[in-house]
């Protein structure tokens, strides 16, 4: 069971190098005006699981632009969590793709939707790969270099999180 767990996160961390690797030729590929709003957006998160398996993580991520309504990024994050008795350290991968209702920042705040595909590792378990369902909210946009954002996400239990993500230079 461990060596499928093995195999399931390689194949996962090379989709995903391989989906970054893509996106970086083809923005080699555009003009400057066009690659300065598709510069990969960094994001930073602090995530929360209000379950009976209480946990708190911290993670790093990026994302790219898939088109003017869609993005596809990846994140990590490591924290701890409640298990039995004891407290344990977990970590999670995750790869999602979200669909923006406001990609051109026309209003302050931005609601956007999504999904994807997690691995999860806890110390003593086999690891765990978990379909995610996430909503957020975006903004405001104002005039920071970063833009907050409140998300739930549900996949392998419900996780809140706060996400402040490096700003575009025009939308989203």
């Amino acid at each position: 069971m461990r060596r499928q767990g093995a195999g399931l996160l390689t194949m996962m961390l090379t989709t995903m190098l391989a989906t970054m690797l893509g996106s970086t030729a083809l923005l080699a590929q555009a003009g400057p005006a066009t690659r300065s709003a598709a510069m990969p957006q960094v994001e930073r998160r602090l995530e929360v699981a209000p379950t009976p398996a209480a946990g708190i993580a911290a993670g790093l991520g990026v994302n790219v632009r898939a088109g003017y309504y869609a993005r596809v990024g990846m994140h990590a994050a490591a924290g701890v969590a409640r298990r039995g008795d004891g407290i344990v350290g977990v970590q999670r991968l995750e790869a999602v793709s979200r669909f923006l209702f406001d990609p051109f920042g026309e209003f302050p705040r931005g609601l956007y939707g999504g999904g994807g595909f997690a691995v999860r590792h806890v110390p003593g378990a086999p690891i765990r790969g978990d379909l995610v369902v996430v909503v957020g909210m975006e903004g405001p946009l104002g005039t920071r270099r970063t833009v907050p954002a409140l998300e739930v996400a549900l996949g392998g239990g419900v996780r809140l999180s706060l996400v402040v993500r490096s700003r575009r230079p025009s939308g989203r």
